[in-house]
């Protein structure tokens, strides 16, 4: 009974899943099918009457018949073939093969997708033919608008075009021919051919247009911009010359010549409508009778410079050469008395022949002047130089006068130092014999002895007939820090002898209790009236004295230091 029962409900539950996928591709068939209606209603919407009434020729033909036959295989083949099968995938499921029902909805699935796809690149092509014929429509209206305009142009402007118009007509008469052909096939609806011929029609009409603006300006130029510039250029340079201009290079008259053969060969390039070369050639002659201007314009502007600074730098070249003069003079005279170290003379000799140089010019160009043979643009850079150089020279004579002009007062004041020295060695060494001692140093005394004789060697230099002013310089500073050098050796002596008797005397108190400071005594005195070693003494006697008597030597020292302070002041 348990068997019967389940079995019962294995067969409730097959039967019911059954029922269920059926259900289920029930479904999915009518989805489909609704998909392929609408595909039906795309197919039949599309405007094939439309784009046949256009009248369609060769390529254009083609491609319209073939989206035709497109379209009818859809319409007439695979739209039904789709709906067959769906009435088989129905019977499938009802036959319980679902596996087989499965697939081919995934089949039917896909050749839909692929129906609406086509059906939409058929819409374009057919939307692609219809505008291709507008297009074109609106080109011929366009391009009859355009040659008509450029024929307005050529014939009420003929005279604008020079040369080129016999050209330019026949290239606007090649180009009505072309749109003629145009024209023709477009309205037989050879829309594909139609389009060749279009590309190359705009290109050959905006060539034409762009040459029709660029060509009157260009021989506007050449028959009386150019001309009457190079007329103006002919009666300002024989202006010129009449009123004695003179050029460097005489070339404005044959520049004039070619000048107008390179008009003429421009307007030979406009007859071959080689617009392109004639702008190039028309800069170029513009550029060429601009310089002829500034050729001229230089001459008439350098005349008024050298009007204006020819009185000026005839003043500074004579103020130049006497000032020149006057130092020589000087230098002449200086040098009986002091040796000039730094080539006053000779520089002041080749300023005075870079001076002969340039008077030798200024005279050259003043008699061009008044011959009338004058180039000024070139006497004008002369006197340019001839400013700059004067300036130089002003300069550099300034600095040979300051540097020597100081020679006297340098003498005087080498004198004065001189005795002042000769007076303080005289000093020291009164100073040091005042002091009775026995004798001095010998390392002191060879350093007075290098003083003293440097002090006699600027003496006798500085009386010579002729001074070394550089030299005595030197010696001064050489003598001044031995000066100072011997003046602290001097000092230095002298402390140390004072200190040393000092320090004797007051060791006296100690030598009979006291053996070292007895043996120390002696040693001292010894380095003292022998050895004429004064700091060496003190040294010895001050360190005995110190054993037996701590602070005794600082004491001694500080009262010694006090009182010379006392007696300097």
């Amino acid at each position: 009974m348990q068997v019967a029962i389940g079995i019962v409900v294995v067969a409730i539950v097959i039967y019911a899943a059954i029922v269920g996928f059926q259900k289920y591709i029930d479904k999915q068939v009518q989805q489909l099918a609704d998909r392929q209606h609408q595909l039906v209603e795309q197919a039949q919407a599309l405007d094939f009457e439309k784009i046949q009434n256009l009248g369609l020729t060769g390529g254009s033909l083609a491609k319209f018949e073939d989206l035709q036959a497109n379209a009818k295989s859809i319409e007439n083949d695979r739209l039904p073939n789709v709906s067959e099968q769906l009435t088989q995938v129905k019977q499938q499921a009802r036959s319980v093969k679902f596996v087989d029902a499965k697939q081919n909805l995934k089949k039917l699935t896909s050749a839909l997708d692929e129906i609406k796809t086509k059906l939409t690149t058929l819409q374009e092509g057919l939307d692609a033919l219809d505008n291709a014929d507008q297009a074109h429509r609106q080109a011929v209206a366009s391009l009859e608008k355009k040659y008509q305009d450029l024929r307005k142009v050529l014939l009420s402007q003929n005279f604008a075009f020079g040369p080129s118009i016999d050209q330019l007509e026949d290239r606007l008469a090649n180009l009505e021919s072309d749109f003629d052909n145009f024209t023709q096939l477009a309205k037989s609806g050879d829309h594909d051919a139609a389009e060749r011929v279009l590309d190359q029609l705009r290109h050959d009409t905006s060539a034409l247009e762009t040459d029709i603006d660029q060509i009157p300006p260009i021989y506007k130029d050449l028959v009386s911009g150019f001309p009457d510039q190079l007329t103006e250029l002919k009666t300002g340079y024989q202006q010129l010359i009449d009123n004695h201009f003179h050029f460097e290079v005489a070339t404005i008259e044959p520049e004039i010549q070619a000048l107008t053969k390179a008009i003429e060969d421009n307007k030979a390039l406009l007859g071959d409508l080689q617009v392109e070369a004639a702008q190039t050639g028309n800069h170029a002659i513009e550029k060429r009778i601009d310089h002829l201007y500034d050729v001229m314009q230089t001459e008439i502007d350098a005349k008024e410079t050298v009007d204006a600074q020819q009185s000026e730098i005839s003043k500074f070249l004579t103020h130049a050469m006497n000032q020149n003069h006057r130092l020589q003079v000087e230098l002449d005279r200086l040098a009986q008395s002091y040796t000039l170290n730094n080539h006053e003379v000779e520089r002041t000799r080749e300023l005075n022949e870079q001076l002969k140089n340039i008077q030798s010019v200024y005279q050259a160009d003043t008699t061009a002047i008044t011959s009338k043979q004058a180039v000024y643009s070139t006497i004008a850079a002369h006197y340019d130089d001839q400013n700059k150089q004067l300036k130089g020279i002003e300069e550099e004579q300034v600095g040979i006068n300051d540097g020597v002009a100081g020679l006297a007062a340098e003498e005087s004041k080498a004198h004065d130092t001189l005795q002042r020295f000769d007076f303080e060695i005289h000093a020291i060494k009164r100073q040091v014999e005042n002091l009775n001692l026995p004798g001095l140093p010998q390392a002191y005394l060879d350093y007075f002895m290098v003083v003293s004789k440097e002090i006699e060697k600027l003496d006798h230099d500085i009386n010579k007939l002729v001074i070394n002013m550089d030299d005595i310089t030197k010696q001064l500073i050489v003598i001044q820090a031995d000066m100072a050098t011997l003046k602290e050796k001097t000092s230095d002596v002298t402390d140390a002898a004072i200190l040393a008797e000092q320090v004797l005397q007051y060791a006296n108190r100690y030598k009979n209790s006291h053996e070292e400071v007895q043996a120390a005594s002696v040693e001292a005195q010894r380095l003292f009236n022998e050895d004429f070693e004064y700091a060496k003494s003190l040294e010895v006697i001050a360190a005995a004295v110190d054993k037996v008597d701590p602070g005794s030597y600082k004491r001694i020292e500080d009262s010694y230091y006090g009182q010379k302070k006392t007696d300097a002041n």
